[in-house]
């Protein structure tokens, strides 16, 4: 097994800041953080085209898998901890949380902990303030790695490449667009000025990004060439 995308997608946290959604399943929810960073990930990897050997380097990986199981609770033992036959099995990861609404119908998720999990039989075993009735959202993730292992240089190019994603996730945000009511007591930035200062942002990311990949090309070029001292 060559380089994990788990270490990939957390160095590329290092370059996303305070995205709070991602914070909190990185903290909470870990399964669900990496299937959402996987696809960052597989935006990303086209991305990484220079040198044009990497092209096919990463296209060589065993992929992740998920999975989730979603069940109400019947019983809790004595010492509060509930035990769920999920028959889901050779996985990783493994985390657990009830799921309910707000006051106001709105999704809620309550972390609970998992004790255990076999990864043999599928048995997990969950506690924390969990109740009879309780619906329980179980999910899983084993890890996927791409066959070659990744220099410290290709593994932050591929983390920006990440990041270079994760930025232009704003693109086709329709509410940053429309108009919004102002008035003499209350006002907001220009939907043109957010807009601009967007794109300007992403330009400037987009700019970073091609200069890691041309200045890699060209080091790769002169190993290969004047050092006699090729990288793949």
């Amino acid at each position: 097994m060559g380089t994990t995308f788990e270490q990939l997608e957390c160095q590329a946290m290092t370059y996303i800041k305070n995205d709070l959604s991602l914070d909190w399943d990185l903290k909470n929810r870990l399964p669900v953080f990496y299937r959402r960073m996987w696809n960052y990930m597989q935006a990303a990897i086209p991305l990484f085209n220079k040198p044009p050997v990497m092209m096919t380097r990463l296209r060589r990986m065993t992929e992740p898998e998920y999975s989730d199981v979603l069940f109400t609770v019947s019983d809790v033992a004595e010492d509060g901890t509930v035990t769920v036959e999920t028959e889901i099995t050779e996985m990783d990861l493994c985390s657990a949380g009830i799921v309910t609404e707000d006051e106001f119908g709105n999704p809620q998720y309550l972390p609970l902990t998992v004790d255990s999990y076999d990864a043999e039989t599928g048995t997990v075993i969950i506690s924390g303030a969990v109740a009879v009735g309780d619906e329980v959202d179980i999910d899983f993730y084993k890890s996927g790695s791409f066959d070659a292992e990744l220099n410290a240089t290709e593994c932050d190019i591929l983390a920006f490449c990440i990041y270079d994603v994760w930025e232009h996730r704003f693109d086709n945000n329709a509410l940053e667009r429309a108009s919004k009511i102002r008035d003499a007591n209350f006002t907001t930035i220009s939907e043109a000025s957010q807009t601009n200062a967007g794109t300007d942002r992403q330009r400037e990311v987009d700019s970073q990004l091609f200069d890691k990949l041309r200045m890699y090309e060209q080091t790769a070029a002169y190993l290969k060439t004047v050092a006699k001292s090729p990288l793949f």
